[in-house]
């Protein structure tokens, strides 16, 4: 469901018929969708509802070990430290983008990422246990918002109404949550075209960016969906394949570090069709995970990459049920964001090196409490008499 959901949202700007896009040099380029693309749609859609099908979902089991205080006391340090870390990189704080992720490296992808953890950790084991970890986690992801990321935000929503939803019919959804999450959707959005201005303190450019008569314009900088389905759109239209894949590395992708070690093999999706789809753009653009399986499988590939992340997800869920560290649930759920919903936007190997990233912290977590406890282990306490001794054993029966 998380991934049909997704797949409409991205899918949704083709309903638009097309969208204008302007490089960073003023330049423009108009964009007419291509009925291919419809017809890719309706077939990634059929699939995506015939693994719903085969898929049947067992209930999830969300309950998680009543003492959690230590792995509460391990995410406070690591956002406190990692967050340190982060406040002290002054390019973070730039207002160019392209100096944020030159400067963002694995001490900020830990903050992020525990940020995002210790919420969905506070919404699994109760706010009343983990209002500090809640509390530190909220303002980790608003200081990543500040920072530029949006990602964070969005993905910890989506975490929180994956363990609020996945038992029950989304037809039960009361009309304010849905009002609360239409809100947030747009706050997001809005939010890229300002951040900038934001973060230079020009609060006259914000101001304006945010009247009535502008909110359109600016929410539209900030729906890359339309951008997105564009590489779809020109894949399908062209017949355009990959001249080479990193799609082999993914099963290497779990591997702490593999990233490091193999990097990306020179054969990523963007690195290939972006200078052709948006020349004279030097910044990131994000993917289209169903273009890249059409560049490699043409429209076999469509079914396969609904296979492979039904299986992957399968999997993790299977491992979420039967896991009670709140930590380490709270790593898979977010893994399984990433595969199902933020997957529209990235490449299949980016995928479950987000998802790796998250789990390792949950694991790190969850392993330090552990060892821990195998070191110092707690000595239980036993029945003791008024003289100090323990009482005399009644056997009843």
């Amino acid at each position: 469901m998380l991934l049909l959901v997704s797949s409409l949202v991205y899918f949704a700007p083709f309903v638009a018929g097309g969208f204008q896009y302007v490089d960073i040099g003023g330049r423009k380029y108009d964009f007419t969708y291509d009925v291919g693309t419809g017809y890719a749609i309706a077939l990634v859609i059929s699939c995506i509802v015939a693994a719903m099908l085969v898929f049947v979902p067992r209930n999830q089991n969300f309950e998680v070990a009543s003492d959690s205080q230590g792995e509460s006391l391990i995410i406070i340090a690591m956002i406190v430290v990692f967050g340190g870390i982060s406040v002290a990189n002054p390019a973070l704080f730039s207002a160019s983008k392209a100096d944020v992720l030159s400067s963002t490296g694995r001490f900020q992808y830990i903050f992020y990422n525990t940020c995002i953890v210790g919420v969905v950790f506070g919404a699994l084991s109760g706010w009343r246990k983990s209002r500090l970890v809640i509390i530190l986690s909220c303002l980790g992801l608003i200081l990543t918002l500040y920072i530029g990321h949006r990602s964070a935000v969005a993905i910890a929503i989506l975490s929180f109404l994956y363990i609020r939803y996945r038992n029950i019919s989304l037809l039960v959804i009361k009309k304010r949550y849905i009002i609360g999450g239409v809100s947030a959707f747009f706050f997001l959005a809005i939010y890229k075209s300002i951040y900038s201005a934001v973060k230079v303190g020009n609060f006259e450019v914000v101001g304006q960016k945010i009247q009535f008569n502008q909110l359109s314009d600016s929410t539209l900088v900030g729906l890359e969906q339309f951008v997105t389905l564009a590489h779809l759109d020109l894949i399908v239209k062209y017949g355009y394949t990959l001249p080479c894949s990193n799609l082999w590395l993914v099963p290497l992708s779990f591997i702490p570090f593999s990233d490091s070690v193999f990097g990306k093999d020179g054969c990523t999706y963007n690195e290939q069709v972006q200078p052709l789809l948006f020349p004279g753009y030097s910044g990131g653009v994000a993917a289209n995970i169903w273009a890249e399986f059409y560049a490699n499988f043409g429209y076999a590939g469509f079914p396969l990459l609904v296979l492979i992340l039904s299986l992957t997800c399968v999997a993790i869920e299977a491992v979420i049920r039967n896991v009670r560290s709140a930590a380490l649930k709270a790593g898979l759920i977010v893994a399984i964001i990433h595969l199902t919903f933020y997957i529209q936007r990235k490449e299949l190997l980016g995928a479950f090196i987000s998802a790796k990233r998250v789990i390792l912290v949950s694991l790190f977590i969850f392993g330090v409490v552990y060892i821990h406890r195998k070191c110092f282990p707690q000595v239980p306490a036993i029945a003791m008499g008024p003289q100090g001794v323990r009482g005399p054993r009644r056997d009843h029966g």
